[in-house]
């Protein structure tokens, strides 16, 4: 599936659209792929939400949400609601049965993966609020990662900062399936690290490989908020979205900075100005990145930004759409293939002090079917 990994081909053909009728960056609601232009529509007859979930979810999603490799499911956590699923033809969103009170207690899933492991469904969560990352099966806990002693790591600047008490605030986990290991980044935290967590006789525990660091204390990342594998070469490797100077960043699964798939001159990709990912998602040559803050075209609504072999090639701005005008600043995006289609799931984020000022928006998910033109 597209969030465990994907293979970058080689560059598709030019588009026959000419750039005149088309502006990868402008709030067309479009975007280009393997020489085609697609069209996004809002399927409003989709996602159907409880009114306990709607209601809970007006203080916003500041969440992600993935699919279950093996049962279809988007999951995803509502803070003070709970553990909710949505049925694998996107119908309507239920809560989990029998789920852990830790789910209904004020946790959120800014980060969220699902993934199999030994042949079994797992749901990993990175939750800002607690300042936990939790493994679970379906509901149950499994694993509570919390702040590191400073003696796990094999980086000793890692080790030595939490060694001093640094802040432990986890954005994403995303799970290696031929490492067999968890990375988590911690782009909220000074220290701005990518962490590494390993299973020992069957226990998830902090250990292994941890790099990366805040920009201007010697590291590369400026919130580094947005994490996910892919493959390159018939390799693994771990993709970084840092949110503040808007970049995508690659590295081995043991730490070591490769080129990006798709950068120019530069190891990483630069997205366009103004651009601040939360979150990065691939389908073949395509990347998904749900933005913060509004593009200098996109009037002022925060867009889900495309890109396609490393060049921006679209974008979908949810607050164009009748019904959809508060979701102003997006920060999950959750692609789905279904019977040759895709859809893609968005979760967007309120933004307190413009709700403070009498701004209207608020959390909302929607869904979007990507159609040919």
């Amino acid at each position: 599936m597209a969030h465990e990994g994907h293979d970058h081909g080689d560059a598709a053909e030019t588009s026959t659209e000419s750039a005149a009728a088309f502006d990868p960056t402008a709030p067309t609601n479009k975007f280009q792929a393997n020489g085609k232009t697609y069209r996004w529509e809002h399927r409003a007859d989709l996602g159907k939400q409880s009114e306990d979930m709607f209601n809970a979810a007006k203080g916003g999603l500041h969440n992600n949400a993935d699919r279950d490799l093996l049962t279809g499911e988007i999951v995803t956590v509502v803070a003070k609601h709970g553990l909710v699923t949505l049925d694998p033809k996107l119908k309507e969103w239920t809560l989990v049965d029998d789920q852990d009170a830790v789910f209904s207690g004020g946790m959120n899933a800014h980060g969220t993966d699902c993934f199999v492991l030994d042949g079994e469904s797992h749901w990993a969560f990175a939750s800002t609020n607690t300042q936990q990352v939790f493994v679970t099966k379906r509901g149950k806990v499994l694993a509570t990662l919390s702040q590191p002693k400073g003696d796990e790591f094999d980086n000793p600047t890692v080790n030595e900062y939490f060694q001093a008490g640094g802040r432990f605030t986890p954005c994403d986990v995303v799970f290696l399936p031929e490492a067999k290991r968890l990375v988590v980044v911690i782009g909220y935290a000074p220290g701005d690290f990518a962490l590494s967590a390993e299973l020992v006789d069957g226990q998830w525990q902090w250990g292994g490989p941890a790099w990366g660091g805040r920009e201007g204390n010697g590291g590369m990342l400026n919130t580094g908020h947005g994490v996910q594998i892919a493959t390159e070469g018939g390799r693994e490797i771990v993709e970084i979205a840092s949110r503040s100077h808007g970049r995508i960043f690659s590295f081995t699964p043991n730490g070591a900075q490769i080129r990006t798939p798709g950068a120019d001159k530069d190891y990483f990709i630069q997205l366009p100005k103004g651009s601040n990912p939360c979150n990065l998602f691939n389908v073949g040559d395509n990347m998904f990145l749900p933005l913060l803050n509004s593009l200098p075209k996109t009037n002022g609504s925060a867009p889900v930004l495309v890109l396609e072999n490393g060049k921006p090639a679209g974008a979908l701005v949810p607050a164009t759409y009748d019904t959809l005008n508060l979701m102003q600043h997006m920060h999950g995006f959750c692609p789905v293939e279904i019977d040759g289609k895709l859809f893609g799931i968005v979760l967007s984020w309120r933004n307190g002090g413009e709700n403070a000022n009498g701004k209207p928006n608020d959390g909302q998910i929607a869904i979007f079917e990507a159609v040919e033109e």
